[in-house]
């Protein structure tokens, strides 16, 4: 075979082939943002999404965020916005709070290494108390370990006269897997019932003198006299946990 016609056929084929090696071989570059984790994010305040919606407060009120982030991610970094802090405040402990009538925005801003950066908003509406809140009970906020949640005492003649006590801290036992409670070294006035049944959040008076907080639910035969409810009692239960627990409580 003339060599030079075999050079002129050999060369296009080995070109050829360096081609095809290079486009298997090379490595498919991504950019920085193509390689972060897209997340998907949703904002409840108590157990209704709020992702793009509006919802209600009473004014003078306090609401916890629940935020779920999917897929879990570590070292996720989560901060909170209000366009109308005089209105509604949103705290780094995800707990808004109603000061005055109006409406505000709240943003909610999760970042992180490897993260795509994501917001989600929802809107309140923050309203004044009626006279039928009014009469339905007193607000009452309940401090533990730094954490604030919100209560009403009801208006009977028991909630006023505790009411009456406060501002007071009162260190709290431990008792069943789910109440807290405290012995007074006064008495006050009651008016008993059975209720069968204890739910999550309830504050009732047993016998005279003992104050007592639930934060789990269950069956009783015992009587008690209604006192009042806390709003948030799924992350009350957490912040008491299973011990002896200071709490505080105080008029709002």
């Amino acid at each position: 075979m003339n060599h030079s016609k075999l050079k002129n056929f050999v060369l296009p084929l080995l070109l050829v082939a360096g081609l095809l090696s290079g486009m298997i071989l090379s490595p498919v570059t991504m950019t920085k943002a193509e390689e972060k984790t897209k997340l998907s994010v949703t904002a409840r305040v108590g157990s209704k999404k709020v992702n793009k919606k509006t919802i209600n407060m009473k004014k003078g009120s306090s609401r916890k965020i629940k935020l779920s982030v999917v897929p879990k991610q570590s070292g996720i970094k989560k901060t909170y916005k209000s366009s109308k802090k005089d209105i509604v405040s949103v705290s780094r402990t995800e707990t808004l709070k109603a000061k005055k009538t109006g409406t505000a925005k709240i943003t909610v801003t999760v970042s992180g290494k490897n993260i795509r950066k994501m917001k989600v908003w929802f809107k309140v509406k923050a309203t004044r108390q009626s006279d039928a809140d009014k009469k339905t009970g007193t607000s009452v906020t309940i401090t533990v370990k730094g954490q604030s949640f919100q209560a009403v005492f009801y208006n009977n003649k028991t909630a006023n006269a505790l009411l009456k006590q406060m501002p007071m801290t009162l260190n709290m036992k431990e008792l069943n897997g789910n109440e807290k409670y405290h012995f007074f070294d006064t008495e006050f006035p009651t008016n008993e019932k059975s209720p069968g049944k204890i739910s999550a959040g309830d504050i009732m008076l047993y016998g005279s003198d003992c104050l007592v907080a639930f934060y789990k639910s269950h069956s009783t035969s015992y009587q008690y006299t209604p006192v009042g409810k806390i709003e948030d009692a799924s992350s009350f239960a957490k912040a008491v946990g299973n011990g002896n627990v200071t709490i505080k409580f105080t008029v709002k």
